[in-house]
């Protein structure tokens, strides 16, 4: 893939074009809550996000919504999205837009999937905290139809009935039965993000006691659970007072130290406004942004006037980055897969053939999806249905991006991966498919890049 250039400043013209395939989906959401409550919720995830923004103009970032309503934040930022940007987030639009522009293209095809308005109620009254299932749910029942099922139609869940599947598919002299799962990033993994972010945090505060600014980038080669809590921090001071940014290499890590280079982001900030907490300015003050690296950002800087969410300008910044290498960490992060499978096989029948479709979101790297892929085929291969007739097990890994390309707001890597379930000669009832990603997209994985007029500073 070509590199990309950093150096460009965004569009000031062609900014009120709407997104009316995705506004279909959003209309058709909301359309399930009435319509004094959902103004009320989005109501609230407006004055959430409001109140971040101000908490952000003091130097403090946190959470930008209230988990307990996800759903309306899912509403929020697509609606904007696609109207107005006046409250879009680069997290919020990556998360939500690319999966909600799909069901926008397709509504009409979605809607002669037989329960799927019952399933959208559910997502918007009861799962309100957890949409991402639903929306899972509905794309793959939406991806049957696409590939020619002449039915499809969700299984209702009865109290007392015991467990079923998600939905039932049919077409001349076949059936299946289908159950989805959608994962998210595992325990494991938010906890080890949660450690770098901590052993990043003296980094941050020497900085700025310094009044320096640097890129510190690090590759840890054991668990971040067992480095100590000042190991980064001696490095970085040592390299600071030896006045030498010669790279280190220890049993624990490899890392470097090195000095902004303020020329671009100035540049950029001479023409622009820059959204503060993203991708674009560890882009601008690092020279690259490593999507497939976690990150950890710190600055002082002064707020747009209208917008508290970007820079006017940046006086003093530190960027932490780093991966994890540990082979035990890979090893953890890939084993949701068979614990998956087991509850997910319960739901399905023993009357006809059954498949599951699995959601896995994930921004580890090529290293951690190709071992979680090499597990999960072992796992799958391996795996004795208990009373089922389990056939196959796709798939579906996730990378949404707040990208930094120039006109571009958003893109996604969507790659699919189908495992036969141990010895048979039963056919995939759906090859080749993608979920979000367009339609020509092949089975190896797309990365999709919608052009949108992305100024930094209108949206």
């Amino acid at each position: 893939m070509k590199a990309n250039n950093p150096d460009w400043t965004a569009p000031r013209g062609n900014q009120d074009w709407r997104d009316d395939e995705l506004m279909l989906a959003v209309v058709w959401l909301k359309s399930f809550v009435p319509r004094r409550e959902m103004e009320k919720r989005l109501e609230v995830a407006k004055a959430n996000l409001l109140a971040a923004q101000e908490r952000m103009r003091a130097g403090a970032v946190g959470p930008l919504f209230d988990p307990a309503d996800t759903a309306a934040w899912y509403i929020l930022q697509a609606e904007t999205f696609a109207t107005d940007r006046a409250l879009w987030t680069p997290e919020g639009t990556m998360r939500v837009v690319p999966f909600l522009s799909r069901i926008g293209k397709e509504l009409k095809r979605l809607l002669s999937v037989k329960g799927v308005e019952e399933r959208a109620a559910r997502m918007m009254l009861q799962e309100r905290r957890q949409p991402d299932s639903s929306i899972f749910e509905m794309l793959v029942a939406l991806a049957y139809r696409r590939r020619g099922w002449s039915r499809v139609e969700f299984v209702p869940e009865t109290p007392g009935r015991g467990q079923t599947p998600d939905m039932y598919v049919f077409r001349a002299g076949s059936r299946w039965a289908a159950e989805c799962k959608r994962l998210v990033p595992s325990t494991y993994a938010a906890r080890e993000k949660s450690r770098g972010t901590a052993l990043a945090q003296p980094v941050h505060q020497l900085c700025l006691e310094l009044g320096e600014s640097f890129i510190v980038e690090v590759k840890y080669r054991v668990e971040l659970d067992e480095v100590e809590d000042d190991y980064l921090l001696r490095h970085v001071r040592s390299a600071i007072e030896r006045r030498s940014l010669t790279p280190w290499k220890d049993e624990v890590a490899t890392g470097r130290v090195r000095r902004i280079d303020w020329t671009l982001l100035r540049r950029i900030l001479a023409k622009d406004y820059v959204y503060f907490d993203g991708s674009r300015m560890i882009e601008l003050l690092a020279g690259r942004y490593i999507h497939t690296a976690d990150h950890s950002m710190a600055a002082k800087w002064r707020p747009a006037p209208l917008r508290p969410t970007y820079a006017d300008a940046v006086y003093q910044a530190s960027v932490v980055s780093w991966v994890s290498e540990s082979e035990a960490a890979v090893r953890q992060k890939a084993r949701h897969f068979r614990s998956t499978i087991a509850n997910a096989e319960r739901q399905l029948p023993s009357d006809r053939p059954g498949v599951i479709h699995v959601g896995i979101e994930t921004a580890a790297g090529s290293e951690v999806d190709f071992t979680r892929h090499f597990f999960n085929t072992i796992q799958a291969g391996t795996f004795a249905p208990a009373t089922s007739r389990l056939k196959w097990v796709y798939a579906n890994y996730f990378v949404p991006e707040a990208t930094t390309r120039e006109n571009e707001t958003w893109a996604i890597t969507e790659t699919m991966v189908p495992y036969k379930i141990g010895h048979h000669r039963t056919r995939w009832p759906l090859p080749g498919h993608m979920l979000v990603s367009p339609e020509d997209g092949s089975e190896n994985g797309v990365h999709w890049h919608p052009k949108r007029g992305a100024s930094s500073t209108e949206g």
